[in-house]
Parts: structure tokens; C-alpha cells; sequence
């Protein structure tokens, strides 16, 4: 009697979400927002020893966590054109992808962040900025950080399909989508004060990527495609209502309660 075999599909998936989800167990330390105006919630620079807004992990999004992002979107992520340089072959690596405008201040102070992630991790990770306003609105964006500053892969969409796909309604809204399946492991908004996607929570996941039993894993091609095409204008474009969402974890990683 031949026994029936688990099928190795699921028990791919379930040993790359167990391996990646170890990942996920960092502590979050005390940081000066003074040095990092990214994690600044208003438009005032937080002051040194000025104590920090204690706000529960929220999510300003439909949870998809787990999920394979191309199966949340229906095919791949559509943007209308690129503003610089769009992504070379993302293959083998994480790619970080943030919607945004350019009215928003948490926004623009996440692009330091980006550039930040974009710089020092290279090897590892691609990011992607997707902004929901014109080429006209990044010429005129007010802030620090300048349309020539952007050296990450920039992309408008003002008809913010990504955005809308993943029920997104407040911004800036990234996710962290691993090499191997295309799955969401980390989602929310990167600048949350205490629940942020830090430094040391990314390059802990990124360090995954040179472990021989993982590189043994990833593909030759990447698991979703991103591609420039115009928006179709007989589809609705309606925003997600804003409901609020709650996290359901202490480390930053937001699952929605049921």
C-alpha cells in the first residue's frame, strides 16, 4: 500500500513562511527620531527626550500578509510610467514597494527612508516608489528631499491601482515581498513610531539571502511582474473607505483582527 504523499507545493510554501517568519522576532529599541526624521509623525521634528506618541499598530489597508501579491492584484503591478529609471531584474531579491503623494508630509519624510534602504542594501533589495500624483506635483513637492534627490526606481499612478487592489487608504503604505513565492511579509505604514519597519527588523530579513539552503531556493525569474501601461479610464477608480484596521502583534508586522 503506497502511502499518500503530502503535497510538496504546500509544504514548500509552509517551510518558507516558517523560515522567513523567524525572521520577524526583533525588538524594537529605542531610537532618537531626532537622527532618523523619517520615524516623525508630525510636521514638527520630534525633540530629543520628548517622550514618543503611544499609539497601538495600525493598519490603513486591507491585510495580505502571507499572500501571493500577484494573486491579491489579479495579474502584475501596473503603474502608468516611470519618472527615472525603472527596475532592473528583481529576481533573487526582496523588493520593498511604498505608495505615496507628494501632499502628504509622513510621505515625503519616508523618502529619506527609502533612499536609505535603496543605498544600503542594493545586493539584496529592491525598492519601488509608487506616487499617486503627477510629474508636475513631484517638480513642485515641498520638503527636504527633491525630485532629483529620488534615486530609487520612481513610478506615478494616479490611478492608483496597486494602492486600491490592497485597500489602501492612508499613506505612505509599503510591503516587503520575499524572492522565493512573491509572498507579503511585512505590510503597513514604514514610519510608524515603534512599530516601523527599522533598520535592524529589515536587515535581519535581508541576511536570509545568504544562507546556502536559501539561495539553493530562489528562482532564475521573479515570482510577479511590474509593468508600465496606461490606465484603462472606463474602470472605476474608487477609493477604499477608511476603516480603521488594527494590528494584531507587538514587533511592527500587522495582521488584521478578525
Amino acid at each position: 500500500m503506497k502511502l499518500k504523499l503530502f503535497p510538496i507545493s504546500v509544504l514548500f510554501v509552509v517551510l518558507v513562511v516558517f523560515f522567513f517568519s523567524i525572521s520577524f522576532q526583533v525588538s524594537v529599541q529605542a531610537q532618537d527620531e531626532t537622527a532618523q526624521p523619517w520615524l516623525v509623525e508630525t510636521a514638527e521634528i520630534v525633540k530629543k527626550g520628548m517622550p514618543v506618541p503611544n499609539r497601538p499598530p495600525m493598519l490603513w489597508a486591507n491585510s495580505v500578509r502571507f499572500q501571493n501579491i500577484a494573486e491579491v492584484l489579479g495579474g502584475a503591478i501596473e503603474v502608468e510610467r516611470w519618472v527615472n529609471e525603472p527596475p532592473k531584474d528583481f529576481a533573487g531579491k526582496f523588493v520593498l514597494i511604498e505608495v505615496w503623494a507628494t501632499w502628504c508630509p509622513p510621505c515625503r519624510r519616508s523618502l529619506a527612508l527609502l533612499e536609505y534602504f535603496h543605498e544600503k542594501y542594493k545586493n539584496e533589495l529592491v525598492v519601488i516608489s509608487i506616487c499617486e500624483t503627477d510629474e508636475e506635483a513631484l517638480k513642485k513637492m515641498e520638503g527636504t528631499t527633491k525630485l532629483g534627490d529620488i534615486k530609487v526606481p520612481l513610478a506615478v499612478d494616479t490611478y492608483r491601482r496597486f494602492a486600491n487592489k490592497l485597500g489602501v487608504w492612508g499613506i505612505p503604505h509599503a510591503v516587503l515581498i520575499e524572492p522565493i513565492k512573491g509572498a507579503v511579509l511585512w505590510e503597513g505604514m514604514p514610519t510608524q513610531i515603534g512599530y516601523e519597519l527599522s533598520d535592524e527588523k529589515l536587515g535581519k530579513i535581508l541576511a536570509n539571502l545568504k544562507k546556502p539552503a536559501l539561495i539553493a531556493m530562489l528562482p532564475k525569474v521573479a515570482p510577479f511582474e511590474i509593468k508600465a501601461c496606461p490606465p484603462d479610464p472606463n474602470k472605476p477608480n474608487e477609493k477604499p473607505k477608511t476603516e480603521m484596521r488594527s494590528a494584531g502583534t507587538d514587533d511592527g508586522i500587522t495582521v488584521e483582527k478578525e
